[in-house]
C-alpha cells in the first residue's frame, strides 16, 4: 500500500471510476476525485496531494487553466505537486503548453497500467521498471515515407500528429 495522497481530475465519471480502479490496482489507497479544475481548487485548500492527475480538456476550467493556477498557489509545496496530464487528443501545441506549464509527463488515453506506473513513478521520483514491456514512452514525429513507383504518395501529416514508439 502506498502512503502518496493522488488527487485525479476528470470530468468523465467513467474515466474517474476506471483510473481510481488502476490507481487502486497499483496501491494507491487515497485518492481523492474532482470532476473539474474548480472542483480541484476547492480541494486544495483543504488538503496536500502527492501528485496529480489532470485531464487536459474540462469544461468550466480545463487543465491548462487549472495547472497555470497550481503553478502561481501562494503555497510553495502545493504549487509544486508533481502534475501528470491525461488526454486523449495531443499533439505538440498540447505537450508544448504542459511542458510550459510545469507538467511532468503527458499520457495519451487509453494507456496501460505500466504506462500509468512508469509515469506516477517518474513523477514522484521513484526508479522505473525498464525491464517491464511499455515502461517509457518516446513521442517521435511520423517519419516521411519512402517514394515508391505507381501513385503519388500521401504526404505525411502536417498537424503536428505524433506516432507513439514503445522503447
Amino acid at each position: 500500500m502506498k502512503n502518496e495522497k493522488v488527487l485525479l481530475i476528470e470530468d468523465s465519471a467513467f474515466t474517474r471510476r476506471l483510473l481510481r480502479g488502476m490507481l487502486k490496482d497499483l496501491g494507491f489507497q487515497a485518492v481523492t476525485e474532482a470532476s473539474d479544475g474548480l472542483e480541484a481548487e476547492k480541494l486544495l485548500k483543504l488538503h496536500r496531494f502527492d501528485a496529480m492527475l489532470i485531464d487536459w480538456r474540462m469544461p468550466r476550467q480545463d487543465g491548462a487553466e487549472f495547472l497555470a493556477r497550481l503553478r502561481a498557489h501562494d503555497n510553495p509545496v502545493t504549487a509544486a505537486t508533481p502534475a501528470i496530464i491525461i488526454s486523449a487528443h495531443v499533439d505538440l501545441a498540447l505537450l508544448q503548453k504542459a511542458a510550459t506549464l510545469g507538467a511532468q509527463s503527458v499520457v495519451v488515453k487509453p494507456f496501460s497500467l505500466q504506462v500509468l506506473k512508469s509515469h506516477i513513478d517518474a513523477a514522484l521520483a521513484r526508479p522505473i521498471d525498464h525491464a517491464a514491456p511499455d515502461a517509457r514512452v518516446d513521442m517521435r514525429p511520423f517519419a516521411q515515407p519512402e517514394p515508391v513507383a505507381g501513385p503519388e504518395p500521401k504526404p505525411a501529416p502536417e498537424n503536428g500528429a505524433y506516432e507513439v514508439v514503445y522503447l
